[in-house]
């Protein structure tokens, strides 16, 4: 009997001891599945939609080039004698930077002013023996005749002789040299290249929905990678009249060099149009990296009661990373701009900012 009662306590022990083994587990089951349950505010950063004054500043690139560049050409033909500048030289208009042999056409001149001198004798002689009449009104026109074909023929290898000199038709540098001394030349041959560098051209391309912001005689500032700490000034010389095939329009910038830091043709410069104060406007604009998905189908996290809500919007420009909201939006809503890539629509969340 005693036996019988001994295992009976035993038994409701290990049932006792099971069930409250089950109560626990059960607690301890039911406490991780609240704490799943548990809502987790995801960190983001936001950004208020604020009402600003948008400019829309142009930056375009382009080459320098000298202000005017000429290829000087031997305009006679011969050797070259003289040489008067080397690579590199400043040379001034109207300087001779070169000089063809003339000795061939000073012979030449000699001859033909002897022959004038000639004729004009002859002349002279025929208009006495015609008012004697011992020759004809005939003969003495023809020896008149001759005389002017004299006269022209002494124009043209005086002509020829000035051309044997070679001189600067600008102010400039010598950049080029194509010839040396002694080099023999024909007519049209290229003698020197002279490049103007004390003021420059920078031309650029703009499209005509740029033109809003760029005038004649407007002040612009250059920057360069040679000297990315220098800002060069500059000046609207002239916008075309007429667009090129791409339907760009070429505008030139003046550009005065600077002596300490020289720009150099050849160099390339980007020029800074600011825009002109009638161009700007005034919009509601959020940042370009609160934008999910893509400009074509733009959409932007709202923040209402910390609960992220997905919108779509209707956007405009996009103008220094900031983009123009056209609808969708109210000023101070706030808008997820960091944290994005954790967000589903309606997700919980804190603001870091």
């Amino acid at each position: 009997m005693k036996t019988k009662n001994i295992i009976i306590v035993i038994v409701s022990l290990f049932i006792l001891v099971i069930g409250f083994k089950l109560y626990t587990n059960k607690k301890e089951i039911n406490a991780k599945e609240n704490v799943k349950e548990e809502k987790y505010a995801i960190p983001v950063s936001v950004a208020k939609a604020q009402m600003k004054t948008l400019s829309n500043p142009l930056i375009a690139a382009g080459e320098f080039n000298g202000w005017e560049e000429v290829i000087l050409v031997a305009e006679s033909q011969g050797s070259i004698v003289a040489l008067n500048f080397k690579e590199g030289d400043q040379i001034k208009k109207g300087q001779v930077i070169a000089k063809i042999d003339a000795a061939s056409l000073q012979s030449q001149l000699t001859s033909a002013k002897f022959s004038y001198a000639k004729l004009e004798k002859d002349v002279a002689r025929y208009q006495r023996l015609e008012k004697a009449g011992a020759v004809s009104k005939t003969q003495l026109e023809e020896a008149q005749i001759q005389l002017e074909n004299a006269k022209t023929n002494i124009s043209q290898i005086q002509r020829q002789l000035r051309f044997t000199t070679v001189k600067s038709t600008i102010n400039g540098v010598v950049n080029a040299l194509m010839v040396e001394e002694s080099s023999f030349v024909m007519v049209g041959n290229n003698i020197a290249e002279i490049v103007q560098s004390d003021k420059l051209k920078l031309i650029v391309n703009v499209s005509e929905g740029d033109l809003i912001n760029i005038k004649e005689r407007q002040n612009v500032k250059i920057k360069t990678t040679v000297f990315p700490l220098v800002n060069f000034e500059g000046i609207v010389n002239n916008i075309s009249i007429k667009a090129d095939e791409s339907r760009k329009f070429k505008v030139t910038i003046e550009v005065k060099n600077n002596k300490t830091e020289q720009l150099r043709a050849g160099m390339f410069g980007e020029v800074h149009f600011e825009s002109i104060s009638a161009n700007t406007q005034k919009a509601l604009v959020i940042p370009r990296e609160a934008i999910v998905n893509s400009l074509q189908n733009p959409q932007v996290y709202v923040v209402v009661n910390n609960i992220a809500v997905l919108k779509s919007i209707k956007i405009g420009k996009v103008i220094n990373e900031s983009v123009i909201v056209l609808s969708g939006l109210s000023e101070n809503d706030l808008v997820v701009d960091k944290g994005i890539i954790n967000l589903k629509n309606n997700t919980l969340v804190k603001t870091t900012n």
